[in-house]
């Protein structure tokens, strides 16, 4: 089903035939029942609080419910603190759609005599960047996509430097190629201009597009390092097909001032892939102390807290990057802006079934206990 269909599903489901019982209900509070179905789905089929107690790939209909939203990120790792002499603390963040973890892969230099691996603190090139929202390519009035972004030197005399940041080459249009402008975007940037999707590096913003201007192919484009926020020369995006100038506030990352441990001698280092082990917060430094079970490059230890993973290495080995494999979070079903549910088909129904009978609840409708349980044969 699309999201119209799930709607007009929603709607004959909750009303009464020809009574018009529940003709009042708005699209947008179809939707937030709609997300919040989702979510339940997904938990429930996540977890054991199913029809058949069966949790995450337990079963080939487990495997089918969540498939869609399974992906894998690999991200580099930024050193943290020392524990004593012997153990070390690296973090690795989380990318800014996760939701559950499935598994963890880390790549480790390791000497090859197994002796104490010697290291020094990199320190990486800050980055220059800003955001912008999808709302930004929406104008004249909420109706059309923008023919175009661009980027001006001084937006009170557009006769100065300028570049495109971004072009509306295939006439897409509003609300319905929204998903397609989003992917456009992220494919087809402008020279001089890289894009990420809500996340880069540790920078995490959710539901907003990151942009890093180059600032070698634009030499207009300035700041002064010493004062925050940066003073730009002016950064502006234009929607030209609705003439509207909207001026964007730079900002200079210190995310990107975290150092990495990097060998010093990556002649006798080897690299090793090996499958992490998750700790409680209680447990770690209990088990970094005891030599059956400390941290070792063929099963490192980590610990999660907030948006990071925290791994503990010894002397002897270091680690580079990680590569998670995570349940994503689904985006938001949204009639108005022509968003669907991301989950396999066979699962719509059940979604909105699931709505269906929550909506029934909410307005007491005497129906609900025969409609939930249809529900509760749902598989």
């Amino acid at each position: 089903m699309n999201v119209t269909e799930m709607h007009l599903a929603i709607q004959q489901g909750v009303d009464k035939i020809n009574s018009l019982q529940a003709d009042l209900l708005l699209s947008q509070e179809i939707d937030i029942e709609l997300n919040k179905s989702q979510m339940r789905f997904i938990n429930t089929k996540y977890g054991k609080n199913n029809k058949y107690r069966k949790g995450f790939e337990e079963s080939q209909k487990r495997i089918d419910d969540l498939r869609s939203l399974v992906r894998e990120y690999k991200g580099l790792v930024t050193f943290k603190e020392t524990l004593g002499n012997k153990f070390f603390v690296d973090s690795f963040s989380l990318p800014s759609d996760y939701l559950y973890l499935v598994n963890t892969l880390t790549n480790s230099n390791i000497n090859e005599n197994c002796k104490r691996i010697e290291y020094f603190l990199s320190e990486p090139d800050p980055v220059f960047y800003f955001t912008m929202s999808l709302d930004t390519f929406i104008c004249n009035n909420n109706t059309s996509i923008a023919d175009s972004i661009i980027m001006y030197e001084d937006k009170t005399d557009l006769s100065k430097g300028a570049a495109v940041l971004w072009q509306n080459t295939n006439g897409y249009t509003f609300p319905a190629d929204i998903n397609a402008v989003r992917e456009d975007i992220l494919a087809n940037p402008g020279p001089g201009f890289d894009i990420y999707w809500e996340q880069y590096g540790d920078l995490n913003y959710q539901g907003q597009f990151i942009v890093i201007p180059n600032s070698n192919t634009y030499s207009w484009l300035y700041w002064d390092a010493s004062v925050s926020p940066f003073t730009v020369t002016e950064l502006v995006n234009v929607a030209t097909g609705g003439s509207q100038l909207q001026s964007k506030t730079p900002f200079y990352s210190s995310a990107f001032l975290n150092n990495r441990r990097i060998t010093t001698e990556p002649g006798k280092a080897k690299e090793v892939t090996a499958k992490s082990t998750f700790v409680q917060q209680d447990d770690i430094f209990t088990l970094l102390t005891d030599p059956f079970n400390t941290t070792k490059y063929t099963d490192p230890l980590y610990t999660i807290r907030g948006n990071a993973l925290d791994i503990y290495t010894s002397d002897i080995f270091i680690i580079d990057s990680v590569k998670i494999t995570y349940v994503r979070k689904p985006s938001k079903i949204s009639l108005s802006l022509g968003v669907s549910c991301e989950l396999p088909e066979h699962c719509h129904q059940e979604i909105v079934d699931m709505t269906v009978s929550s909506i029934l609840e909410g307005i007491s409708d005497p129906r609900y206990q025969s409609h939930q349980i249809e529900v509760n044969k749902n598989e």
